[in-house]
């Protein structure tokens, strides 16, 4: 099986949608998916909010497909922030946002050790521990059963499953299917607006499978359709610098 964790394109955080830019994106994301040179999706899934919906209804028209809304993957606005701001785009820091000098100045971070050592980040922990509940129980339905840090094969099938989210949810799961620091997810990877991250679910014996990174952040179709990463007017000038970057990215972005 293949999980795709597709965030949405280019915000417009305000009235929660896209932009013109994000739904240029999203047109380019729904014709790669059905050129289907990387598999026919079979399952659609979509975060409830605005701009996750839009983004799968490209894909949706495209295959022929109805998307079916996922309440646990809207974005994790609800969970506390490090700094100021109620809202993407109100300024301030989210918990995702987190700069890794804090995280990389810190010796053997793990999993539990984590919530000790990482400055601000003991609020998530209790949430966290609920979406990966929610996780598991996804999955459960699609034939995987987690025990312990892999996945007992209930049903083995060769699925791909579809799901329309967003950045700081797209990370936080990462880092429970992947077994690492929800801290290191945070500061180590970026999914960009459109952007495609593939988990293959390895299945190196008949009873159990593992899930595997093998795609992060792909905005492949993008540059197939001439289309550049987009500038993001929500990520203003703030105490590391003045850089124009897309959405997500808080310091330099070249």
């Amino acid at each position: 099986m293949r999980l795709l964790i597709i965030r949405h394109a280019d915000p417009e955080y305000v009235t929660d949608s896209l932009t013109g830019p994000g739904k240029k994106e999203a047109a380019a994301l729904a014709e790669r998916f059905k050129q289907g040179l990387e598999g026919e999706i079979t399952h659609i899934y979509t975060s409830p909010m605005g701009r996750a919906r839009a983004t799968a209804s490209y894909t949706e028209e495209a295959l022929g497909m109805k998307a079916n809304v996922e309440e646990w993957t809207r974005e994790l606005t609800y969970w506390p922030r490090l700094k100021g701001g109620e809202r993407p785009g109100e300024g301030g820091l989210a918990m995702w946002d987190l700069a890794a000098n804090d995280v990389r100045s810190t010796a053997a971070l793990e999993r539990e050790s984590q919530w000790d050592l990482i400055a601000g980040i003991q609020p998530a922990k209790q949430p966290f521990e609920e979406l990966q509940v929610s996780s598991d129980a996804f999955l459960a339905r699609h034939g995987y059963m987690r025990e312990g840090f892999q996945y007992r094969i209930v049903k083995p099938n060769r699925d791909i499953i579809a799901v329309f989210c967003h950045g700081g949810f797209g990370l936080t799961w990462l880092a429970h299917l992947l077994h690492i620091p929800l801290a290191v997810a945070w500061t180590s990877f970026y999914m960009s607006p459109s952007s495609v991250t593939t988990i293959l679910f390895d299945e190196r014996s008949p009873d159990y499978a593992c899930p595997r990174a093998i795609g992060i952040g792909d905005i492949g179709h993008l540059y197939a359709n001439g289309l550049k990463l987009s500038i993001s007017k929500y990520e203003r000038p703030n105490t590391y610098g003045g850089w124009k970057r897309p959405s997500g990215i808080k310091a330099n972005f070249w």
